[in-house]
């Protein structure tokens, strides 16, 4: 049987060179299982009962995804792992199309108009194809699809590769052997919406695990997790280009509680994993969460910063303490204002989060509260030591009094003089001092520091 691969250049998403229309059908045979990092490439470990002879001898193991070649691990009684050979098909260097170079492919033009030729290039987003003794450079713009038919060794439809194992095993007979290699797709990143109530200082959020599969090849495994943390790796390879996204539907009931395993956390899936080639998937992360948070504005400056008569508006930020008693993996977080009717207050980042940590969601800057930070005076003495003025006016154009936190970044070795306001927060070397900035009015706030010569 034959599958097409189509790929178009129309519309693409501004990361991806190559965007996939239409894939083929799933491999037979799923893999026992695979874990997601959510900073890096997923981890596959599949079991097969294989026939051995005893000693050398070359065996052909289905892998899917882009396997990276030199992350490859098989363990066996008695085998021991000579050497391998991936095709190129396999290696996924420089994607699918690429891979395509120098052979035919189809050009299919709207209308139902489809022309052969040859692809000679690929560079970024453009393909050169010959066609009929000229090249036709075929560009994002292009209402172009490009595409080719694939048949499997085994005449049923699937994008899988096989990687030819070189093995010397200890004696002849089935034998239970376990693969185990890391590939650059499918990958997820946790995904934060929550909605902020100003009267009663509560933030609810919902949190999705949304799974990119930007491989070529679809994914299906019997178990599956979803990993949490920050997992060094050793990556030579340089970075795939992305296809473009087909959103699917998904049936799991969503991802399981974390479990702590070792320095990271692992989210299972407790109906394994799924998910076509090019596809994306979504599914609840953990339950809806509600805590109480602080909208916070700050001040913030390198303390001999002068900023002369103009302005910079102060940060708006959400704070709250992670009491949920769970971690919050790292992922986009976007926050909507209940108060008001489609009021967006910011998107941000939020790093990975254990439970009972802080959390600071910087959501933007505020319109009607800005300040200027000025260097009003500097002297020296006989030794050398420098005594710094600085005076911060803070003005509000809003009907509301707002408090302002002001956060200085003093220079190595400052000393705040002993007149000075007690800080409320911050460090030594980063001090901080709220203040209260009244509706439609202004609030000065002035401190020195000293530094000796160094």
């Amino acid at each position: 049987m034959q599958s097409r691969w189509i790929f178009t250049l129309a519309g693409l998403v501004a990361a991806a060179p190559f965007a996939l229309a239409a894939t083929t059908a799933d491999s037979d045979q799923p893999v026992d299982a695979i874990a997601l990092y959510s900073r890096g490439a997923a981890v596959v470990q599949d079991s097969r009962t294989m026939s051995l002879d005893a000693g050398e001898q070359t065996l052909s193991w289905p892998v899917i995804g882009t396997p990276q070649p030199d992350t490859l691990w098989l363990s066996g009684s008695g085998i021991n792992l000579a050497g391998f050979d991936l095709a190129p098909s396999a290696s996924g260097s420089g994607g699918p199309l690429s891979s395509r170079v120098g052979q035919s492919v189809s050009l299919d033009s709207p209308g139902g108009n489809t022309r052969q030729g040859t692809l000679v290039a690929t560079d970024g987003d453009t393909a050169y194809v010959r066609v009929d003794g000229r090249i036709e450079r075929i560009t994002a713009a292009s209402p172009v699809q490009i595409s080719w038919s694939v048949t499997s060794k085994n005449g049923d439809e699937g994008t899988g590769h096989d990687v030819t194992l070189h093995v010397d095993a200890a004696k002849a007979g089935k034998q239970r052997l376990t693969a185990t290699y890391q590939t650059s797709a499918p990958k997820w990143q946790a995904s934060y919406t929550g909605s902020f109530d100003p009267k009663t200082g509560k933030l609810r959020l919902i949190s999705q695990a949304v799974i990119d599969n930007t491989g070529h090849d679809a994914i299906n495994a019997k178990r599956a997790w979803l990993v949490a943390g920050d997992t060094s790796r050793a990556d030579n390879g340089a970075p795939r280009p992305m296809m473009m996204a087909k959103m699917a539907s998904s049936e799991s009931s969503g991802a399981g509680a974390p479990q702590a395993v070792g320095d990271v956390y692992r989210y299972p899936l407790a109906d394994g994993l799924h998910i076509e080639a090019g596809a994306v998937q979504s599914v609840a992360l953990m339950k809806p969460i509600s805590v109480d948070a602080t909208r916070d504005y700050r001040f913030e400056n390198y303390a001999l910063n002068d900023t002369g008569k103009s302005r910079q508006h102060a940060r708006v930020s959400l704070a709250f303490d992670n009491d949920t008693g769970q971690p919050l993996p790292a992922g986009a977080v976007r926050i909507y204002d209940a108060g008001h009717a489609a009021q967006l207050m910011g998107g941000t980042q939020i790093d990975d989060t254990p439970a009972g940590a802080p959390v600071q969601l910087a959501l933007g800057s505020a319109f009607d509260i800005t300040g200027t930070h000025r260097v009003t005076k500097r002297s020296s003495d006989e030794s050398g030591a420098t005594t710094t003025q600085v005076r911060i006016e803070l003005f509000n154009a809003g009907n509301k009094s707002r408090q302002v936190t002001i956060a200085e970044h003093l220079p190595a070795n400052a000393q705040l003089a002993d007149d000075v306001p007690k800080p409320s927060g911050g460090s030594a070397d980063e001090p901080e001092w709220p203040v209260s900035v009244p509706a439609n009015g202004h609030k000065t706030f002035s401190y020195t520091f000293s530094r000796a010569k160094s």
